[in-house]
């Protein structure tokens, strides 16, 4: 089935193309498996493991002139200019992480019917860690249902060449695979189609296949304190830094530790190669303790506020702070308490940008001066899941 093309989609197509190519040609020297593209013929569904920002233009970059695959993308990048655009012009639609917005569905459907491939990233966002995240399982229910070929991307070095943490990327080779068609159904259960569909992409991407793996990088533990947030010998918030992009120290300096170019850690007094997926995993393990005045967490962060149309306005500089049961917020003429029974979702946007999803509304905090956005979702968003179980 040819897939329909618009004006607007070969304008779109041509501008995005001519700025993206250059950088993922030039930076990773991409390639794709011989016959991978063989195997998509008409609408079709495809997803992947997805960490580094530019891995569905990674993928483009072999698909045929006019044929780029449509999609969901944060409404971030959805909202106005030239940019947004040309990423609605090839068809792909805003959408809000890990919040239900069934309107979506059948925008979708239209855009299989008008025969296009449909890329979709299942997780909801980019690995932090480069390890498999849950699945939306609204996804994985799409997937099953609308009767249309489903298949793996798998994009070989997408952590390794950007960590989503990391301030820069890294010269590394990016090899993409298609792989066959996963047998989904909407006669088996949810858990089978999951466990079908999960498979081919829960790689661990730390340690990459020799040949994509850069060999050299610019100041590459340049933002691990996003990831690291913790010191894993003390527990301390915001003890780890760089000095000078590629070492990495603590308060006390007895962490002594050196980013390789595709981020694995050596431990400079021991020889040992860590893996800042086990550090991050043995951070997220340690219990938060709160200080004298209860607080769990607490942040000078840029406040942003809007509808739930998407729309921010600036609020300006704010103190945070998290306790159990609540989230203040202190502009220094008056504090604000939110119960945290009142917050339906916790999000992450960018590598920066926390957001929480209130019934009218939705508060953003950019960490532009120190702590890590990372650390405060992964705080409350447990403490989510326990209310809504409490309340089931």
């Amino acid at each position: 089935m040819t897939p329909v093309r618009t004006p607007r989609h070969l304008v779109s197509e041509a501008l995005l193309r001519g700025a993206v190519s250059p950088i993922v040609r030039g930076l990773w020297r991409t390639r794709i498996d011989e016959d991978s593209f063989g195997r998509i013929d008409g609408p079709c569904f495809l997803y992947g493991n997805h960490s580094n920002n530019l891995d569905a233009f990674i993928f483009n970059v072999f698909r045929p002139w006019g044929t780029a695959t449509a999609g969901v993308l944060t409404a971030e990048y959805m909202r106005s200019g030239a940019v947004a655009w040309a990423l609605g012009g090839i068809g792909l639609l805003g959408t809000r992480k890990r919040v239900p917005e069934p309107h979506l569905v059948p925008r979708i459907l239209r855009l299989l019917d008008a025969g296009r491939a449909v890329f979709i990233y299942p997780e909801g966002g980019r690995r932090w860690d480069g390890r498999p995240a849950p699945w939306i399982e609204a996804t994985a229910k799409l997937f099953s249902r609308v009767g249309v070929p489903v298949y793996p991307v798998l994009t070989h070095g997408s952590y390794v060449a950007w960590p989503r943490w990391a301030a820069y990327p890294r010269p590394a080779r990016v090899r993409v695979e298609v792989a066959p068609a996963v047998p989904v159904s909407r006669s088996l259960p949810l858990e089978e189609n999951l466990r079908l569909l999960r498979q081919p992409i829960a790689f661990d991407e730390n340690v990459a296949p020799d040949d994509v793996r850069p060999r050299w990088a610019f100041r590459p533990a340049d933002g691990i304190e996003r990831l690291l947030y913790r010191d894993p010998i003390s527990g301390e918030s915001g003890a780890l830094f760089t000095p000078d992009g590629e070492t990495i120290r603590n308060r006390d300096r007895s962490v002594r530790w050196r980013m390789l170019p595709d981020s694995r850690i050596l431990d400079e007094r021991t020889g040992e190669v860590l893996l800042t997926g086990d550090l991050y995993a043995q951070i997220r393990a340690m219990p938060l303790e709160p200080g004298p005045d209860g607080a769990l967490l607490e942040a000078l962060v840029d406040h942003w506020a809007g509808g739930l149309d998407g729309a921010r306005t600036r609020v300006g500089l704010v103190r945070i702070r998290l306790f159990d049961d609540r989230l203040e917020i202190d502009d220094a003429h008056h504090v604000r308490t939110i119960p945290m029974s009142s917050i339906f979702y916790s999000g992450l946007e960018r590598n920066h940008k926390w957001e929480v999803t209130l019934s009218d509304r939705i508060l953003r905090f950019d960490f532009v001066f120190s702590g890590s956005a990372l650390q405060w979702d992964d705080a409350v968003a447990p403490r989510l899941a326990l209310l809504r179980r409490g309340g089931e």
